[in-house]
């Protein structure tokens, strides 16, 4: 009887042994290797801010994905000098690069870049950026170069003060301008302000075409020539200041920011500037309806992804191009970087708390949305043209000459 008991015994024993060992295998990690995270460097004009970082740890879980942000240049020469370089010499450790309008008219036509239509720029994808612009700044012979992550809206921006002291509720016409102007007394200040240096002006050519439905191609298009008679009429009326011959857009805001200015047209981004310096309000500095013109346009811009051809890193840039395009991936930018995102849909529909949005949406719904006049020499376009404009207001050239000019840089660069 003892034998029985104790065999039962050492039979359970083993059994339990074998039990053990089965669940001893069952809690064991999976012998599969784990898959391992893509790399990816970028190069970024926000690489420093918080929300920018925050963006940049979401897309990393989101995507499963090690990315490395690098900070661009603040100077705008050093940044076109530094991202000039690293295309041009195929340098590899740079995946993703931030550009502007500028930047990518340049770059796309030079074969630095992977075209994007196929991955990640699709028809479907493209639906949500406006069209228009795509067109005119991202494509070239029939591809598609970057995708667009911030929309910056050239708006009209006005202080409060000037309109108070001129019992202006708003400033609906040019008339109002010159009102606006009849009331200051300080030879210090004036109706209107400017950023006339001969790399900018091209910003307010466009956006005064615009207005007046002239074209910046054509020169003899009689709309074209009055809106720049129209500018210099502003300088000659006292309107504006023969300073801002000088000023780029830093000097600009700057005193507008100190009051010598009661309006100027600035895009979205100022908003921050004006914020900072404390005097952004519905009683100080706030955005406004254009004046009313001949046309309902005004500009937009925007920052772009383009992807270096000579990446190593094509799957993962192209993984992180397509979260970045898309709806969700534009909305994940706006809620956490604080910016207009470049998608007119996620503007449109989604509700996100970002400053003036209402104001956006309207000029987005009101106004046609125009791509200023770039090229891919634009940097010595621009300049030529400013110089010639600077010439004519100043009085050193007729109207006629400027005219034959001009026409002669827009097929000398645009043709």
């Amino acid at each position: 009887m003892k034998k029985g008991i104790l065999g039962f015994i050492a039979a359970a024993c083993v059994m339990i042994s074998g039990c053990g060992s089965v669940g001893s295998h069952s809690v064991l990690p999976s012998s599969s290797p784990v898959e391992e995270r893509q790399k990816l460097t970028i190069l970024h004009i926000d690489a420093e801010k918080k929300g920018f970082q925050e963006f940049i740890r979401q897309a990393e879980e989101k995507l499963n994905m090690e990315i490395t942000v690098e900070k661009c240049p603040d100077n705008s020469d050093n940044r076109q000098a530094k991202i000039s370089t690293i295309l041009a010499s195929g340098d590899k450790t740079v995946d993703l690069i931030s550009v502007n309008d500028e930047m990518i008219s340049e770059f796309k036509n030079k074969g630095y870049l992977v075209p994007l239509e196929e991955d990640v720029m699709t028809e479907e994808t493209r639906k949500g950026f406006p069209q228009k612009y795509l067109e005119s700044i991202c494509e070239a012979d029939g591809h598609i170069y970057s995708v667009p992550f911030l929309m910056d809206v050239m708006m009209f921006w006005v202080n409060q003060e000037f309109l108070n002291q001129a019992g202006l509720d708003e400033i609906k016409d040019m008339d109002d301008i010159y009102t606006l102007q009849k009331s200051i007394t300080d030879p210090d200040k004036f109706a209107y302000g400017d950023a006339w240096e001969n790399t900018y002006i091209y910003n307010s050519i466009g956006e005064f075409v615009n207005f007046w439905g002239g074209d910046y191609m054509d020169w003899m298009n009689p709309q074209t020539q009055e809106a720049v008679r129209s500018m210099k009429k502003m300088l000659e009326d006292g309107i504006t200041s023969p300073v801002q011959l000088v000023d780029q857009y830093e000097q600009m805001e700057e005193k507008f920011i100190r009051g010598k200015y009661g309006c100027i047209f600035m895009y979205t981004g100022a908003l921050s500037t004006f914020r900072d310096a404390n005097v952004y309000g519905k009683n100080k500095i706030h955005m406004a309806y254009l004046p009313q013109f001949r046309e309902k346009a005004t500009n937009i811009a925007t920052w772009q992804y383009v992807l270096n051809n000579a990446s190593e890193h094509k799957e993962a840039a192209v993984k992180f191009l397509q979260y970045a395009a898309s709806y969700e991936g534009c909305v994940d930018y706006a809620k956490l970087v604080k910016s207009y995102p470049a998608r007119l849909d996620v503007i449109e529909k989604e509700d996100i708390n970002l400053e003036e949005i209402d104001m956006v949406r309207e000029y987005l719904q009101e106004y046609t949305l125009n791509a200023r006049p770039l090229c891919e020499n634009s940097i010595e376009a621009i300049s030529n043209m400013g110089t010639l404009f600077q010439e004519y207001v100043l009085g050193q050239c007729e109207d006629e000459s400027l005219f034959e000019q001009a026409q002669k840089c827009i097929e000398t660069y645009y043709k």
